[in-house]
């Protein structure tokens, strides 16, 4: 009988496991694809001179890209600048 108790926890965290790494590596797969598309239409935007959110997404790109700030951080700061302007 003990046996068979170890024999299904064990089958259980097995299963959990697998569960938890296929959620995690799924979550993150989206989230890196998320930021990606993100960053392709803020240096999109930041290209076209005749957008008018130009400062924006340039102050934005300018303190990701120097190493200043994360990404949250730069938009909020520039987003807050932006918001006094």
């Amino acid at each position: 009988m003990l046996i068979f108790n170890l024999l299904v926890i064990s089958l259980f965290l097995i299963g959990f496991i697998a569960i938890a790494e296929t959620i995690y590596w799924t979550s993150k797969k989206e989230y890196l694809d998320a930021k990606a598309k993100y960053l392709r239409t803020l240096i999109g935007s930041k290209n076209d001179s005749k957008n008018p959110s130009n400062p924006y997404s340039s102050c934005v790109y300018e303190k990701w890209n120097s190493g200043q700030m994360d990404l949250k951080e730069a938009t909020l700061a520039c987003g807050m600048k932006n918001q006094y302007n």
